[in-house]
């Protein structure tokens, strides 16, 4: 399943959690401070009773240290292991109620930390150390820091969720513009690569031939060839089709094909029900099923027998392309790719950017297989 060069296109650019909490988690707790600090000015330093008013300083430092300790669980929240809220958003949901009230938690120390450090009032951090290391789940208790700490906390994680919801959308729309841009340009070749005239003249003289030795075989083989004709025109219409549109399609080109090299072609193609309306991109599968056939058809093997296997793993749609002959010595690189498969690959490239895969390369069974992987959409 050898083909002339063609080098995929560029990766994405690869996300930054850090940047994103510093800029979009930042700008928000950088606000609440600044109002925070105005407001409090003309209490700075005084004691009014047995209360103590921090330094201005003082509660610069108190808010830098609860945003670091929040920088921490919005790092949690971005971490691609956790619950995400389109999966799983119940988890999602209760994730944040801990990592919320583990910040509010903490807020006290970071202000007596700010006393006892700039302004030097080191019973203050014994007292909230007494009150706060026991935990008491009392709701009077919680009153003050929640309403100093989760507002700002809570600002600061919408934010986030707002730039990375607008980055996500911005990144989906570029990916829908290259897909079109790529399927525009490729529905062509992949036009004239798979209804080129020798395609169209073998097809019809295999017909020819079984008109008079088996005209039932023919008519079926002329209707096979109308019905992959049809699914090429149609799919030219929209870049994304389902998996059992797709297999549709590729079982109709598969039976030309069969009608065409008769007993020396065994084709069998495996789809699980759950499969059946994940979405992919149009015509992908074709241009593997055809490098199986022309590249295996030359073998001295009396039959060459390819199969389609379709699985899904997790959240993976796994599709295996393999022939029985011949066996590629190695694995091939992005250099070995030509016209088809660096199709296939630019066509991954812009629906799904680095989340999919083409693997071609020996099988431990025999022959060869191409392996594609791609994210399991509805």
């Amino acid at each position: 399943m050898r083909e002339p060069d063609q080098s995929p296109p560029a990766s994405s650019a690869i996300e930054a959690p850090w940047s994103l909490i510093l800029f979009a988690g930042g700008s928000g707790w950088l606000v609440v401070t600044v109002t925070a600090l105005l407001w409090m000015h003309p209490m700075s330093g005084k004691l009014d009773g047995n209360v103590y008013y921090m330094t201005t300083p003082a509660r610069a430092f108190q808010h830098l240290v609860v945003f670091a300790i929040s920088a921490l669980a919005y790092r949690v929240t971005l971490w691609h292991r956790m619950p995400d809220y389109h999966t799983r958003p119940k988890l999602f949901v209760i994730l944040q109620i801990v990592l919320a009230l583990a910040v509010v938690r903490l807020a006290p120390f970071a202000s007596a930390l700010a006393t006892g450090l700039i302004d030097h009032r080191t019973a203050d951090f014994k007292d909230v150390a007494r009150y706060w290391l026991p935990f008491v789940p009392a709701l009077h208790s919680w009153l003050t820091p929640m309403q100093f700490f989760l507002p700002p906390y809570l600002l600061g994680l919408a934010l986030i969720g707002a730039v990375r919801l607008a980055h996500d959308y911005h990144r989906e729309s570029l990916r829908s513009t290259r897909l079109w841009a790529a399927y525009a340009e490729t529905r062509l070749q992949m036009l004239s690569m798979q209804l080129q005239p020798h395609f169209l003249f073998n097809a019809l003289h295999a017909t020819a031939e079984l008109i008079s030795e088996d005209p039932h075989r023919a008519t079926v083989m002329l209707a096979r060839l109308g019905d992959f004709l049809r699914h090429a025109l149609e799919s030219s219409k929209q870049p994304w089709g389902t998996v059992a549109t797709e297999i549709a399609g590729l079982e109709a080109y598969l039976a030309v094909q069969q009608a065409r090299f008769r007993d020396r072609l065994s084709i069998t193609v495996s789809v699980p029900p759950a499969a059946a309306p994940l979405a992919m991109p149009s015509m992908l599968l074709q241009p593997l099923a055809e490098n199986a056939v022309e590249h295996g058809r030359g073998a001295p093997a009396a039959t060459l027998v390819v199969t389609v296997a379709v699985t899904i793993s997790g959240d993976r749609l796994q599709i295996a392309v393999h022939n029985s002959s011949p066996q590629l010595p190695v694995p091939l690189s992005a250099s070995d790719y030509g016209n088809g498969l660096g199709n296939v690959i630019s066509r991954l490239s812009a629906a799904y950017g680095d989340a999919a895969s083409l693997r071609v390369g020996p099988d431990p069974r025999g022959g060869t297989t191409a392996m594609l992987d791609v994210p399991a959409r509805h």
